[in-house]
């Protein structure tokens, strides 16, 4: 056997990002206030870790993704491991955190403050406050009802290896100790599926990452799909798992053995003993009231197919069948945004992998961002999402709907409806008490670049009665001769007043530079505004935006548009590296055209060239690497007027 060790398939391509215990009914809507509790606003950023146990306002996770997270019966947000900044190098990682929401701290508990850590597994179901689990990212986690953490798989380091894992840990707050429950204690293991339906002592599901989890009344946990082992090889699986805590035993519940498994669909909103999702992993998932799972997107197959998906199922476990309920059966589908916070039988989400997902106690489903589709092109996401499994309908209600998009932080711990997340993936969400949702870290944007990050939001759970903004068609800008040409297009303007014209140099500190009067009818109106200064100003970057300013004082913000003069050289930027398939460039393209993608050796010789044709701006492509050998490449991209490259790493 030879398996294939993805230090991502696609860096963006992994952690099933776990929803959350239930929260009180959340009434969250597009001018419900965002507020930047803690971390930092800018990416790539070390950890503070003080003294363990001890909560302290200094303390602060370094940046990561692909972490693993639950909630306590007390209200504490955890946080274990991921990939990402550790205390003084990057890595993989094996720290667990405890954020106190009410005292704002954070508390370094438990594991290494360095990366790289191998697991000290100790000996089977027996507690020790030497045990612990080695660095991983996109192991998967589940909370049971005696407050316990159980963790599984994921890849990472296990007793000596590092590589896909399948042990089964648990966690005791109490106690602050580690118990190696089951699984093995060594890298790439084989799944042993038995007999479906059948609980025993040497079933086992295959060492893997990017699975979902759940668990059902009777405290049994229950693992989906992912991407590792099953009895003879590595792929996508789309297998069910159940784990019984008493017994001490699996059972494979449903779907294949085999990895690489296509879906079969039947017919919307109709439950068939045949249906069954694609193999896929780095989806999201929920658990209902009834104890039935839903499944979104992620990236894996359709019928035929495989790509990012928009599809939502759900699985009941006591007819142990599937329904396709919502979404396309066809892989890589653009959004339909609608109007912001009106639900609509047309709205959906683009297809994405890696979103962050939250259930509030009313049964809708909430779902944050990823790397995907909005309704034109591939990227980073911000748009917020609910889903209302009543009516069936999906409702964009805050965020933008274009890819990309920095965000904008404010003042920390103040809530602000004008602040607003980057686009990212990656990033872990909770639920608290209240309906707030909480959301940390991930790999995106954070004021004005994109990297890892470890900034930590609470989106409030409140309605102001303000007057809708303007609705924005269309905000671009185009650079001359020095001279900022903004273009704008509106519609439904009723109760407006004016638009604000604001200039920032960093992408976090805006001035307003100039206001243009609005149309204030609900027509579509065209806009423009040049800013001419630039030329007796010294800038690298500079940023825009529009504050939209209703007659009564209320305001709300544009999408944001920048200018970068960098050397065009140090614009690229390719991720994951090393790769293992999908290879992910992002880069700003000053006017629309094709750009040149060639991939050389490292003698020269292209093995691989293709051209797109892009907007202008900041631009992100993915293209396909899985039938190179592994080997040290360069990435060249020119579009004309430039040259820029990289050295990438193929496993």
């Amino acid at each position: 056997m030879n398996p294939i060790h993805p230090i991502m398939k696609n860096l963006m391509l992994f952690i099933a990002v776990q929803c959350c215990t239930l929260c009180s009914f959340t009434q969250i809507s597009p001018n419900s206030p965002l507020t930047w509790m803690k971390g930092d606003n800018t990416i790539d950023q070390f950890g503070n870790y003080g003294t363990q146990g001890i909560a302290d306002s200094a303390n602060k996770p370094g940046a990561r993704n692909f972490s693993t997270t639950w909630r306590d019966d007390a209200g504490n947000l955890w946080l274990f491991g991921g990939s990402g900044y550790a205390n003084s190098k990057t890595g993989f990682l094996n720290d667990l955190w405890k954020y106190d929401p009410a005292g704002n701290k954070w508390s370094w508990m438990n594991g290494d403050s360095a990366t790289g850590k191998f697991g000290i597994y100790g000996t089977e179901r027996t507690a020790s406050s030497a045990n612990r689990p080695g660095a991983v990212f996109s192991g998967v986690s589940w909370k049971d009802a005696n407050n316990t953490l159980w963790l599984f798989g994921g890849f990472g380091f296990a007793n000596s290896s590092f590589g896909f894992l399948n042990t089964l840990w648990k966690y005791d707050p109490s106690s602050n100790e580690w118990t190696w429950i089951k699984g093995d204690s060594t890298i790439d293991q084989p799944g042993n599926y038995g007999t479906q339906g059948i609980e025993n002592a040497s079933n086992k599901p295959g060492a893997r990452y990017g699975s979902q989890t759940w668990t059902d009344r009777n405290g049994n946990l229950w693992l989906y799909g992912g991407y590792g082992f099953d009895e003879t090889s590595s792929g996508i699986l789309n297998d069910i798992w159940k784990y019984d805590p008493v017994t001490n035993n699996w059972t494979w519940i449903k779907g294949d053995s085999l990895v690489e498994q296509t879906g079969i669909y039947g017919v919307k909103g109709v439950a068939g003993a045949a249906n069954k999702p694609g193999a896929r992993y780095v989806c999201t998932s929920w658990k209902d009231n009834n104890d039935n799972l839903w499944l979104f997107g992620g990236y894996g197959y359709d019928e035929a197919n495989s790509g990012n998906l928009n599809d939502l199922w759900k699985y009941d476990p006591v007819t142990n069948q599937w329904t396709w309920i919502n979404g396309d059966n066809i892989v890589d589908q653009k959004g339909s945004y609608g109007t912001i916070d009106v639900p609509d039988n047309t709205n959906k989400p683009g297809s994405r992998y890696v979103s962050s997902c939250w259930i509030d106690k009313g049964g809708a489903f909430w779902l944050f961002g990823g790397y995907g589709y909005d309704d034109a092109n591939s990227g980073y996401l911000n748009d917020l999402w609910k889903y209302d499994p009543v009516s069936n309908m999906w409702t964009w209600v805050k965020g933008d709907n274009i890819i990309d998009q920095v965000g904008v932080y404010g003042t920390q711990s103040m809530p602000d409806s004008s602040n607003k997340l980057g686009g990212r993936t990656g990033s872990v969400s909770w639920t608290d008490g209240n309906g707030n949702l909480w959301l940390f870290g991930g790999y995106g944007f954070d004021g004005s670049s994109s990297g890892v990050l470890n900034d930590l939001w609470k989106i409030n759970n409140n309605q102001p009665q303000v007057v809708l903004p303007p609705h924005i068609l269309r905000f671009t800008a185009v650079l001359n001769n020095e001279i900022a040409m903004l273009q704008w297009q509106t519609e439904r303007e009723t109760n407006f007043s004016h638009f604000n014209i604001q200039r920032s140099f960093d992408g976090i500190n805006y001035t307003t530079i100039g206001s243009v009067n609005g149309a204030g009818n609900s027509y579509r109106n065209n806009y423009n505004w040049n800013d001419d200064s630039l030329k007796n100003i010294q800038w690298q970057k500079v940023f825009y935006r529009l504050q939209l300013m209703s007659k009564g004082g209320d305001f709300s913000y544009s999408k944001t548009v920048m200018f970068d003069k960098r050397p065009k050289a140090t614009i690229l930027t390719i991720f994951p590296n090393p790769v293992v398939s999908s290879l992910n460039l992002s880069f700003v393209q000053n006017k629309a055209g094709n750009v040149v993608i060639n991939v050389t050796d490292i003698r020269g010789i292209t093995v691989m060239k293709q051209t797109e044709t892009v907007n202008a701006g900041r631009v992100s492509l993915s293209i396909d690497l899985g039938t190179l050998p592994a080997a040290a490449y360069l990435v060249f991209v020119t579009n004309g007027e430039f040259i820029a490259q990289r050295k990438l790493i193929k496993q």
